[in-house]
């Protein structure tokens, strides 16, 4: 796969808005997306994408979140956050319905493997110029146990088969640090933990990741818009940083 679409538009959202912020929403029930509508609309200016987990998409469907991203697709980038881990036709299966729903990059695990696993992500997301972004690490303790101890082959497996991102947890910055001496700038890294599972907000720019995934602290608060402001001060003071 060459450089895609996801890719691109990613990082021009991130120089159009000055943000390195990715909004994550996992809420469930009859309003969700009614609340993610809001939000949207609120955040337009501070947040270049949306990551979207199964809880909305059970609870909301498929067809309601087309309409929300159709409604919202020049101001924010989607990603499908299902954690893609079967065998590759029904991988194939998934992506097509995710990318068709409009969602511009899908986050797979990497231990599954390609093949007979990943392929059928892959195949799809090349067929239909959509995104790939592979786990590598996960946020919460227990990822040590199993995913941490081979995450360097999770990582050669998305420069091989040129995924456009990987996803490593601001909850373990050594990770990060090592995923992006590894990658160079071959790889995106969008780092959860932020906020609400106790990384302070830049943790994962600072270790080198090029933007930080941020729900409960965002979504929870009382006026997310200002939430979502501080987060972008912090993130510019040390882009700043970096840049020296």
């Amino acid at each position: 796969m060459l450089e895609g679409e996801f890719r691109r538009r990613i990082l021009e959202k991130a120089f159009e808005k000055k943000s390195r912020v990715i909004l994550a929403f996992d809420e469930h029930g009859e309003d969700a997306v009614n609340k993610l509508i809001v939000l949207c609309e609120s955040l337009k200016e501070h947040v270049v994408g949306v990551k979207i987990g199964l809880p909305t998409m059970l609870s909301s469907g498929l067809q309601g979140l087309s309409r929300l991203i159709k409604r919202f697709k020049e101001d924010y980038v989607f990603i499908a956050d299902v954690k893609m881990a079967d065998v590759s036709h029904v991988n194939s299966l998934i992506s097509r319905l995710l990318y068709e729903t409009g969602f511009d990059a899908i986050i797979s695990h990497g231990f599954i493997g390609y093949e007979g696993g990943l392929e059928g992500v892959f195949h799809e997301a090349e067929r239909l110029g959509k995104g790939v972004i592979i786990v590598v690490s996960m946020s919460h303790p227990g990822s040590k146990d199993f995913i941490d101890p081979v995450s360097d082959r999770l990582v050669q497996i998305a420069l091989k088969y040129m995924a456009d991102g990987v996803v490593a947890p601001a909850t373990r910055l050594r990770i990060v640090e090592e995923v992006r001496k590894t990658v160079g700038s071959s790889l995106l890294i969008l780092t959860p933990g932020v906020g609400a599972q106790g990384a302070p907000y830049g943790a994962g720019l600072s270790a080198g990741a090029d933007f930080e995934i941020i729900g409960r602290s965002i979504t929870s608060s009382l006026n997310p818009v200002e939430k979502a402001l501080e987060v972008k001060m912090e993130h510019g003071r040390i882009l700043g940083q970096r840049a020296c």
